[in-house]
């Protein structure tokens, strides 16, 4: 089962979004902002984060610019949310390395799919990754 770490502060879409991702089958870990995603990310090992844009203390876009700056945590699949369509956000979470972007409100089958997809990814490159490393044999 993989864990997803779920960053929003707004209560009514982070129950929403919660409950679509468990339905889906996958463990769901709860942070309300940036500054407490991180906390958990030094805490417990992730599968992919989806996140909101527009957070207190540390929004979704220097979230993700500090996860891809970290070795540990760089591969990491990242969702972002966000009530904003403006294009300007999209350009902005583009280059702070954010897989997909989908806004609100978000639609439980595209949450769902965007998931499991950018997890399968992770896991197949994560894969190929350990074949590579394997001893050929002589």
């Amino acid at each position: 089962m993989a864990t997803i770490l779920l960053v929003d502060d707004y209560a009514p879409s982070h129950r929403l979004m919660s409950f679509v991702l468990e339905q889906n089958g996958y463990a769901v870990i709860s942070a309300l902002d940036g500054e407490q995603a991180l906390n958990c990310l030094n805490l417990i090992p992730v599968d992919c984060i989806v996140t909101d844009l527009a957070m207190p203390h540390l929004d979704g876009i220097a979230l993700a610019e500090r996860v891809r700056n970290d070795p540990r945590l760089s591969g990491l699949p990242i969702i972002m949310i966000t009530a904003s369509g403006q294009e300007s956000d999209a350009v902005k979470a583009a280059g702070a390395g954010i897989d997909t972007f989908l806004t609100k409100p978000v639609d439980s089958e595209d949450l769902a799919q965007a998931v499991m997809r950018l997890v399968r990814e992770t896991a197949a490159k994560a894969s190929a990754a350990m074949l590579n490393l394997r001893p050929s044999a002589a």
